[in-house]
């Protein structure tokens, strides 16, 4: 569809329009004066400028532009302004504190993304913008996936809307295994022996590169969840003060460390050239990774990879949630800030992102769907996002999540401690420790607004 006529059809339903109960209707009078507008952007004093400021990663910024010029096209009174920066907080913080003011719109993500849990108060709740129509007529909640908006509640409070809906897993390419009739490992000690096997023709098991050194933390707390079950997302995500010692957590750790010793791990240097060692050079076997690989490499993937993802090993051929168990979770949280200039005008543009026809166009780009259902063009092939399907498909109801790491802030620092780990500067008992300390940290600062899941 051109883009001028997939403009025209967003901006069929009015983006501002929000569901709400029938007034009745007064009594005739020969004098009718003019109504006076109810909403967005129409009602006197409203401001019509609105600024966004958008992550500039994996996705970049065209989805946000697009529902940008949805926007200005139902209303032209109102000017956007989308600026994409690649470091959140640090562009950022100013603008929250006193006699400042923050941007309208903020898609918080990035490792060094703003500490919401310090910050609950400075951000509004948006249940309204859910309980909106979008251009179809349809009310935003109902279009949504159960489950999406869990990252965004805080105390009972939706105070962000997360976006892309990512599939963690160990991405590898399908066309080297065909050749070298390899099968996916399941469990760690097929992993290494894998490792010996791709050692032998000059090739690595994984690859890491500066930055991204805590994707590895994923991969190591997904395959515990997997071996020990809940019971380890809970003390992990709840900061639990033996959370970094359970035996799943530290099993997984010692067979990483044993990766490391055995010289199966590449150290690629920034993490884009990490990345392109394995998906370019293919020089490891395996990278892990949420969704937003795909679109992150794609300029820097050999030709022929058939780029797929599997679920990560486990300690055991029997853990306790199935083998077929993923890490999903939506990203990209948008928020509006209290003290915005216009924060009707971010969610309005906020609205118009959560469109399906903003949401097909984000998943035809980036190779991955939204937290909108039926965000996924029939038309689209891909082996990549048939690989989410398949996974999110195999997994049923044993997918989980967390999200401690991003909502205290803790991500920088973890990935320095990962970064030392993998280069075998810390033994996976020492970075065990250090990370709890992290977590020890959190839990015992009464500053800081915390959330407990079950």
């Amino acid at each position: 569809m051109k883009r001028r006529s997939l403009l025209s059809v967003i901006a069929v339903a009015p983006l501002a329009a929000c569901v709400r109960e029938p007034e009745p209707s007064p009594p005739p009078s020969p004098f009718q004066p003019t109504p006076t507008p109810s909403l967005w952007p129409d009602r006197p004093g409203d401001l019509t400028s609105v600024e966004a400021v958008i992550f500039d990663g994996a996705f970049g910024r065209g989805y946000v532009d697009l529902a940008a010029n949805a926007l200005t096209s139902e209303f032209p009174s109102v000017k956007v302004t989308v600026s994409a920066v690649t470091n959140i907080t640090a562009e950022l913080a100013a603008r929250f504190e006193d006699g400042a003011t923050p941007p309208d719109l903020i898609d918080n993500s990035g490792a060094d993304q703003l500490a919401v849990a310090q910050m609950v108060d400075d951000f509004l709740p948006l249940d309204d913008v859910i309980a909106c129509e979008n251009s179809q007529g349809e009310l935003i909640s109902d279009t949504l996936y159960a489950n999406a908006l869990d990252p965004g509640i805080v105390n009972d409070k939706l105070i962000s809307i997360p976006y892309a809906l990512s599939v963690y897993g160990l991405w590898y390419s399908g066309a080297t295994f065909a050749e070298q009739g390899w099968a996916v490992p399941t469990a760690w000690d097929e992993m290494l022996a894998l490792g010996a096997e791709a050692k032998a023709i000059d090739t690595f098991l994984f690859a890491w590169g500066d930055g991204a050194a805590h994707y590895y933390q994923e991969l190591a707390i997904s395959s515990a969840i997997k071996e020990g079950g809940d019971e380890v997302r809970v003390a992990l995500d709840n900061l639990e003060p033996d959370g970094w010692s359970h035996p799943a957590v530290s099993g997984v750790l010692e067979q990483l460390e044993a990766c490391v010793a055995a010289g199966l791990v590449l150290y690629g240097g920034a993490f884009q050239a990490a990345q392109a060692e394995w998906s370019e050079n293919r020089r490891a076997l395996f990278y892990p990774s949420g969704a937003w690989i795909v679109h992150e490499v794609a300029d820097h993937t050999a030709d022929g990879f058939e780029m797929m993802a599997s679920p990560v090993p486990t300690l055991t051929s029997s853990p306790t949630l199935p083998i077929a168990a993923v890490h999903s979770t939506a990203t990209e949280a948008f928020l509006v800030p209290a003290r915005a200039a216009n924060p009707e005008g971010g969610k309005a543009l906020l609205r118009s992102i959560l469109n399906p026809e903003v949401a097909q166009e984000f998943t035809r780009t980036n190779l991955m769907p939204t937290v909108v259902r039926n965000s996924v063009p029939t038309d689209l092939e891909s082996s990549a996002l048939d690989s989410q399907t398949r996974l999110l498909a195999d997994a049923g109801d044993n997918v989980f999540s967390w999200r401690f790491a991003d909502y205290y802030g803790l991500a920088p620092e973890q990935d320095l401690l990962w970064a030392q780990f993998l280069s075998g500067q810390l033994t996976a008992l020492s970075l065990a420790n250090q990370l709890q300390a992290l977590s020890d940290r959190v839990r015992n600062d009464p500053t800081v607004e915390r959330y407990t899941v079950s």
